[in-house]
Parts: C-alpha cells; structure tokens; sequence
C-alpha cells in the first residue's frame, strides 16, 4: 500500500488509467465469502459556493467508526486526490472521512463528482440570477443550523428539500452547468460500478454530496451486481 501526500491509497501501482483518468485499482483488504458486494449510499452536506458549511462532524466521524466499512468511495476528484488539495470535496470527506481512514484499514476510493457552476447569461439575467442565488443560500444557511446529523441530512424530507435547491440553482446556472453535473453524477456512478467489478463481495460506502444522494440510490437499485442497503444495515 502506497501514500502520497499523507494519503493511504489501496493499490500497489498507479500507472495504469482507463479512460477516465482513474486507475485500475487492486484492493489489498480480504473480501467477504459472498461475490455480491453490499452498499450504502450516505448523503452529506457540500459546501456552499466556496462557503464552508459550518455543522457539528462528531456524529458523521461516530458513524463511519460504527459502520467500518471495507470501503469507502468519496466524491473526490482523482487528480485532486493525488495531490493532496482536496479543497473542492466536501468538508465532511476532507475533514472528517480521510483522516479517519488514514488512521484504519478503511480504504477510499476517490470518485470523482464536484461540477463547477457558472452563470450563462448577460449581465441583466446574472444581476437577477445571482439575487435569488443569494437568497437561496440564506435558506440553506438557515437549514444548517437545524442538520447537524447524518440521519437527518439523509431523510427523505431533507432529500427533497436538496432536490429541489439542486434543480432551482442548475435553472439560474443554464444547460452548461446542467450538462456538467449530469456528467460528474455518471462518472461517480461508472467509477463506483467499475469499482464494484474490480473486487466483488465488499461493504462499500459510497459518499457523495445530498444533492445526488437519491439520483444515485435509483441508479445503483436498477444494478444486479450488488445489494443496496441503508447505511444502518452496512
């Protein structure tokens, strides 16, 4: 097992990529007796435009550490994983995650995920837009005083709630940035899959930002190489 930048890695040699930049991974963990690998999706919350989000870690680090799945994949750019500045992933991945699978035989495999948004309009339209951008951002800084738990952020009431500011934002940002997010969510979803294939009959924890949370639960259901689970039952 090699490191790079602090970082555990779970494959003995990088070199190899397939066409999405990502290697061809070897897991050095011992698989379960079973080939069907068991999953759980876990939401957690994405910082906001560049604004940290600021809410208690505690119970998210009590959860992994009760869950200690074989792995974990997290929605981290590779390249940004290979670096070391993982500034664009989610700060319960970066701060919360990582450190914590640096310190266990819990293995992450990054993903990919994180697609940038930027106004497609003419300064009138981005005036306006960015208005009601910022007063969507008041309401999730609002939300966050109140989500301070895994099992709150991944409720179904929270889920649609992020649905709902997910698809209001992708409106104001236009087709580009509807295209880009479409794209990151099929790459975490072939990078899982793919991972998946590698090394069958693991318990694997999948975390990526809430907003893509039930996009991706319906995407791995409709998988029969796998048994998808709530993250309790992991």
């Amino acid at each position: 097992m090699r490191s790079f930048a602090g970082m555990k890695f779970s494959s003995p040699t990088l070199s190899v990529k397939d066409l999405a930049g990502y290697p061809n991974i070897m897991i050095t963990t011992q698989p379960n007796d079973q080939s069907t690998s068991r999953v759980a999706v876990l939401g957690v919350l994405a910082d906001l435009h560049g604004e940290e989000v600021q809410y208690d870690l505690k119970p998210l680090r009590k959860l992994i550490l009760a869950i200690q799945p074989d792995l974990i994949c997290a929605e981290i750019q590779w390249v940004d994983w290979l670096s070391g500045n993982l500034a664009e992933a989610p700060r319960a991945i970066r701060e919360t995650i990582v450190p914590l699978c640096r310190r266990t035989d819990m293995v992450i495999i990054p993903v990919g995920g994180v697609a940038s948004m930027g106004f497609g309009a003419n300064e009138a339209d981005r005036f306006i837009k960015a208005k009601v951008m910022r007063a969507l951002n008041g309401l999730q800084r609002i939300s966050w005083e109140f989500i301070n738990h895994p099992a709150t952020v991944n409720s179904d009431a929270y889920t649609q709630c992020c649905n709902l500011t997910c698809a209001a934002e992708l409106s104001l940002y236009g087709q580009t940035a509807k295209k880009n997010w479409q794209e990151a969510n099929d790459t975490i979803l072939k990078n899982i899959l793919e991972t998946l294939t590698r090394d069958p009959g693991r318990r694997v924890l999948v975390t990526i930002d809430c907003r893509r949370r039930q996009w991706l639960v319906k995407q791995l259901a409709q998988t029969p190489m796998l048994d998808l689970v709530h993250y309790n039952e992991l």
